[in-house]
Protein backbone atom coordinates (compact mmCIF):
# COMPACT_ATOMS: atom_id res chain seq x y z
CA UNK A 1 0.00 0.00 0.00
CA UNK A 2 2.82 2.31 0.67
CA UNK A 3 4.53 2.04 -2.18
CA UNK A 4 1.10 2.45 -4.27
CA UNK A 5 1.05 5.64 -2.52
CA UNK A 6 4.46 7.25 -3.14
CA UNK A 7 3.87 6.01 -6.84
CA UNK A 8 0.72 7.61 -7.25
CA UNK A 9 2.08 10.73 -5.79
CA UNK A 10 5.47 10.77 -8.09
CA UNK A 11 2.99 10.68 -10.78
CA UNK A 12 0.22 13.39 -10.04
CA UNK A 13 2.41 15.25 -7.76
CA UNK A 14 1.27 18.38 -5.51
CA UNK A 15 -1.60 17.98 -8.09
CA UNK A 16 -2.73 15.03 -5.81
CA UNK A 17 -5.49 16.20 -2.63
CA UNK A 18 -5.28 13.15 -0.89
CA UNK A 19 -5.78 9.15 -1.49
CA UNK A 20 -8.71 7.68 0.96
CA UNK A 21 -8.78 3.87 1.66
CA UNK A 22 -12.91 2.14 1.61
CA UNK A 23 -14.48 -0.83 1.02
CA UNK A 24 -13.36 -3.84 3.15
CA UNK A 25 -10.60 -2.87 4.20
CA UNK A 26 -11.76 0.13 5.78
CA UNK A 27 -15.10 -0.47 7.08
CA UNK A 28 -14.04 -4.68 7.99
CA UNK A 29 -14.02 -7.84 6.76
CA UNK A 30 -11.15 -7.97 4.32
CA UNK A 31 -10.09 -10.97 2.43
CA UNK A 32 -6.67 -10.98 0.95
CA UNK A 33 -7.55 -13.66 -1.32
CA UNK A 34 -10.69 -12.39 -2.77
CA UNK A 35 -11.49 -8.67 -1.39
CA UNK A 36 -10.02 -5.98 -3.66
CA UNK A 37 -8.58 -3.14 -1.71
CA UNK A 38 -10.39 0.13 -2.76
CA UNK A 39 -9.03 3.34 -3.12
CA UNK A 40 -10.38 7.22 -4.68
CA UNK A 41 -7.87 9.54 -5.14
CA UNK A 42 -9.06 13.62 -5.38
CA UNK A 43 -6.91 15.68 -7.51
CA UNK A 44 -7.00 18.76 -7.43
CA UNK A 45 -6.38 20.28 -11.58
CA UNK A 46 -7.12 18.05 -14.62
CA UNK A 47 -4.88 15.05 -15.71
CA UNK A 48 -3.68 14.36 -19.30
CA UNK A 49 -3.71 11.59 -20.93
CA UNK A 50 -0.03 10.66 -20.48
CA UNK A 51 -0.45 10.78 -17.28
CA UNK A 52 -3.71 8.55 -16.70
CA UNK A 53 -1.59 6.16 -19.36
CA UNK A 54 1.15 5.81 -16.11
CA UNK A 55 -1.26 5.23 -13.70
CA UNK A 56 -2.45 2.39 -15.94
CA UNK A 57 0.45 1.00 -15.94
CA UNK A 58 1.26 1.27 -12.45
CA UNK A 59 -2.13 -0.03 -11.17
CA UNK A 60 -1.52 -2.86 -14.04
CA UNK A 61 1.58 -3.66 -12.72
CA UNK A 62 0.75 -3.85 -8.52
CA UNK A 63 -2.94 -4.65 -9.00
CA UNK A 64 -2.44 -8.61 -7.47
CA UNK A 65 0.78 -8.55 -5.92
CA UNK A 66 -0.55 -9.24 -3.67
CA UNK A 67 -4.52 -7.59 -3.36
CA UNK A 68 -6.03 -6.58 -6.39
CA UNK A 69 -7.03 -3.24 -6.45
CA UNK A 70 -10.11 -1.15 -7.25
CA UNK A 71 -9.00 2.71 -8.24
CA UNK A 72 -10.85 6.19 -9.29
CA UNK A 73 -9.39 9.49 -9.57
CA UNK A 74 -11.98 12.35 -8.93
CA UNK A 75 -11.77 15.85 -9.72
CA UNK A 76 -12.16 18.09 -6.41
CA UNK A 77 -14.04 20.68 -9.34
CA UNK A 78 -16.36 17.45 -10.20
CA UNK A 79 -17.93 16.56 -5.95
CA UNK A 80 -18.90 20.53 -5.08
CA UNK A 81 -22.29 20.61 -6.31
CA UNK A 82 -22.55 16.72 -6.16
CA UNK A 83 -24.21 14.76 -9.45
CA UNK A 84 -25.25 11.81 -9.83
CA UNK A 85 -23.75 9.61 -11.85
CA UNK A 86 -20.54 11.29 -10.62
CA UNK A 87 -17.82 11.76 -12.67
CA UNK A 88 -14.43 10.62 -13.04
CA UNK A 89 -11.16 11.10 -14.61
CA UNK A 90 -9.82 7.70 -14.29
CA UNK A 91 -10.61 4.05 -13.14
CA UNK A 92 -8.86 0.73 -12.91
CA UNK A 93 -10.16 -2.59 -12.09
CA UNK A 94 -9.16 -5.82 -12.92
CA UNK A 95 -12.31 -6.28 -15.27
CA UNK A 96 -10.55 -3.29 -17.40
CA UNK A 97 -7.18 -4.92 -16.99
CA UNK A 98 -7.78 -6.33 -20.58
CA UNK A 99 -9.00 -2.92 -22.07
CA UNK A 100 -6.26 -1.05 -20.57
CA UNK A 101 -3.94 -3.73 -21.99
CA UNK A 102 -5.39 -3.32 -25.43
CA UNK A 103 -5.63 0.25 -25.43
CA UNK A 104 -1.67 1.24 -24.03
CA UNK A 105 -1.06 -0.99 -26.69
CA UNK A 106 -2.77 0.48 -29.66
CA UNK A 107 -2.12 3.87 -28.59
CA UNK A 108 -5.65 5.04 -28.20
CA UNK A 109 -4.91 5.82 -24.65
CA UNK A 110 -4.46 9.59 -26.51
CA UNK A 111 -8.32 9.78 -26.21
CA UNK A 112 -9.15 8.69 -23.15
CA UNK A 113 -9.62 12.75 -22.32
CA UNK A 114 -12.34 12.77 -25.08
CA UNK A 115 -15.35 11.60 -23.08
CA UNK A 116 -16.55 12.36 -19.72
CA UNK A 117 -17.10 9.59 -17.82
CA UNK A 118 -19.38 8.63 -15.38
CA UNK A 119 -19.83 5.70 -12.64
CA UNK A 120 -23.29 5.28 -10.30
CA UNK A 121 -20.98 3.82 -8.09
CA UNK A 122 -19.44 6.19 -7.15
CA UNK A 123 -22.14 7.33 -5.02
CA UNK A 124 -21.80 4.10 -2.59
CA UNK A 125 -18.09 4.34 -2.81
CA UNK A 126 -17.80 8.27 -1.75
CA UNK A 127 -20.42 7.48 1.34
CA UNK A 128 -18.73 4.99 2.47
CA UNK A 129 -15.52 6.67 2.09
CA UNK A 130 -16.80 9.92 3.95
CA UNK A 131 -18.72 7.41 6.91
CA UNK A 132 -16.39 4.66 6.77
CA UNK A 133 -13.08 5.32 5.11
CA UNK A 134 -9.61 6.54 6.18
CA UNK A 135 -6.64 8.63 4.53
CA UNK A 136 -4.13 7.43 3.25
CA UNK A 137 -2.43 10.63 2.02
CA UNK A 138 -4.33 14.31 2.80
CA UNK A 139 -6.99 16.07 4.98
CA UNK A 140 -9.77 13.57 6.69
CA UNK A 141 -12.42 11.84 4.41
CA UNK A 142 -15.15 14.00 6.27
CA UNK A 143 -13.51 17.26 4.89
CA UNK A 144 -13.19 16.01 0.93
CA UNK A 145 -16.16 14.31 -0.01
CA UNK A 146 -19.63 15.49 -0.16
CA UNK A 147 -22.47 14.78 1.85
CA UNK A 148 -24.26 12.28 -0.79
CA UNK A 149 -27.85 13.19 -0.92
CA UNK A 150 -29.33 9.58 0.39
CA UNK A 151 -31.87 8.68 -2.77
CA UNK A 152 -28.28 8.71 -4.61
CA UNK A 153 -26.93 6.66 -2.07
CA UNK A 154 -29.90 4.07 -2.14
CA UNK A 155 -29.92 4.02 -5.78
CA UNK A 156 -26.34 3.23 -6.14
CA UNK A 157 -26.16 -0.01 -3.88
CA UNK A 158 -29.62 -1.23 -4.70
CA UNK A 159 -27.83 -1.45 -8.17
CA UNK A 160 -25.24 -3.21 -6.73
CA UNK A 161 -27.87 -5.62 -4.83
CA UNK A 162 -29.62 -6.07 -8.21
CA UNK A 163 -26.29 -7.20 -10.01
CA UNK A 164 -25.39 -9.48 -7.15
CA UNK A 165 -28.82 -11.06 -7.23
CA UNK A 166 -28.63 -11.73 -10.90
CA UNK A 167 -25.27 -13.54 -10.49
CA UNK A 168 -26.69 -15.48 -7.21
CA UNK A 169 -25.64 -19.16 -8.38
CA UNK A 170 -22.24 -17.65 -8.69
CA UNK A 171 -21.78 -16.36 -5.47
CA UNK A 172 -24.60 -17.06 -2.98
CA UNK A 173 -22.64 -15.76 -0.17
CA UNK A 174 -21.86 -11.93 -1.63
CA UNK A 175 -25.41 -11.58 -2.28
CA UNK A 176 -26.99 -12.74 0.88
CA UNK A 177 -24.48 -10.60 2.53
CA UNK A 178 -25.13 -7.27 0.45
CA UNK A 179 -28.88 -8.00 1.06
CA UNK A 180 -28.51 -7.62 4.56
CA UNK A 181 -26.48 -4.66 4.34
CA UNK A 182 -28.88 -3.21 1.81
CA UNK A 183 -31.68 -4.12 4.54
CA UNK A 184 -29.79 -2.69 7.17
CA UNK A 185 -29.47 0.75 5.58
CA UNK A 186 -33.41 1.10 4.55
CA UNK A 187 -34.39 0.35 8.64
CA UNK A 188 -31.26 2.13 10.11
CA UNK A 189 -30.49 4.77 7.69
CA UNK A 190 -26.38 3.33 8.91
CA UNK A 191 -23.90 2.50 6.20
CA UNK A 192 -22.52 -1.05 7.53
CA UNK A 193 -19.84 -3.47 6.59
CA UNK A 194 -21.12 -6.60 5.09
CA UNK A 195 -20.15 -8.65 8.50
CA UNK A 196 -22.43 -5.80 10.42
CA UNK A 197 -25.23 -6.24 7.98
CA UNK A 198 -25.23 -9.55 8.41
CA UNK A 199 -24.76 -9.32 13.07
CA UNK A 200 -27.81 -6.65 12.32
CA UNK A 201 -29.77 -9.23 10.07
CA UNK A 202 -29.59 -12.13 12.83
CA UNK A 203 -31.07 -10.22 15.44
CA UNK A 204 -33.76 -8.80 13.38
CA UNK A 205 -34.80 -10.91 10.63
CA UNK A 206 -37.98 -13.76 11.55
CA UNK A 207 -36.31 -16.81 12.66
CA UNK A 208 -36.86 -18.78 9.26
CA UNK A 209 -34.95 -16.41 7.22
CA UNK A 210 -31.68 -16.48 9.35
CA UNK A 211 -30.50 -19.92 8.43
CA UNK A 212 -29.33 -18.29 4.84
CA UNK A 213 -27.63 -15.64 7.05
CA UNK A 214 -25.80 -17.68 9.00
CA UNK A 215 -24.63 -19.89 6.58
CA UNK A 216 -23.56 -16.89 4.53
CA UNK A 217 -21.76 -15.50 7.71
CA UNK A 218 -20.14 -18.53 8.49
CA UNK A 219 -19.28 -19.50 4.71
CA UNK A 220 -17.14 -15.67 4.89
CA UNK A 221 -15.77 -16.71 8.36
CA UNK A 222 -14.34 -19.76 6.95
CA UNK A 223 -12.78 -17.99 3.90
CA UNK A 224 -11.29 -15.42 6.32
CA UNK A 225 -9.47 -17.63 9.09
CA UNK A 226 -8.38 -15.62 12.44
CA UNK A 227 -10.61 -13.36 12.63
CA UNK A 228 -13.49 -14.22 14.69
CA UNK A 229 -15.31 -11.20 14.42
CA UNK A 230 -15.38 -11.50 10.93
CA UNK A 231 -13.38 -8.25 9.92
Amino acid sequence: MHRLVEELLRILGNRLLGIYLHGSLATGGFRPARSDVDLIGISRLPVEPIEKRRLAALLLRLSGSPCVVEFHLLAAEDLDPWRHPAPYLFHFSESWRERLTAEIGDGSWRQWNDEVHVDPDLAAHITVARARGAALYGPPPASVFPLVPPKDYLVSILSDLHWALERFDQDPEYAIMNACRTLAYLETGRVLSKDEGAAWALERLPPGSRRAVRWALGLRRAMNPGRADGR
